[in-house]
């Protein structure tokens, strides 16, 4: 299992955002969580070693957005990005929790269809 946090920082919007354990670990750094920015990791899933292998290895889980949100509004102008990533490494299974379920035909893929046979998108609002 890997986990990649192409951006961080969110907005509460529902009961289960109370006790968000991003917002509890941003304050003992003093960080403002609501401050959605792009992260030094953003291209994770298509950086690769010295040795040219890919960092994040063939078949595994990728936990994806697991300190913001992947449908987040400040995230729409990467979202593009991250999905041409995604699409490239179909070795790769992306579980995505949202609670913008709402958002998610935002800036979706044009070659989406039914769905990316390595995605998950779990709602959990």
């Amino acid at each position: 299992m890997s986990v990649w946090n192409p951006w961080h920082g969110c907005h509460k919007i529902s009961p289960g955002c109370l006790n968000c354990y991003m917002y509890r670990r941003d304050a003992e750094f003093d960080k403002d969580s609501s401050i959605v920015t792009k992260t030094s990791l953003f291209r994770l899933p298509i950086q690769k070693s010295k040795n040219g292998e890919y960092k994040l290895q063939t078949g595994g889980y990728v936990y994806t957005c697991m300190t913001s949100d992947f449908f987040v509004e400040e995230a729409d102008d990467w979202r593009k990005e991250a999905w041409d990533y995604i699409r490239v490494r179909s070795d790769l299974h992306f579980y995505i929790i949202t609670k913008r379920i709402q958002r998610f035909g935002v800036n979706l893929p044009v070659d989406w269809g039914s769905g990316y046979e390595n995605v998950t998108i779990c709602s959990n609002d």
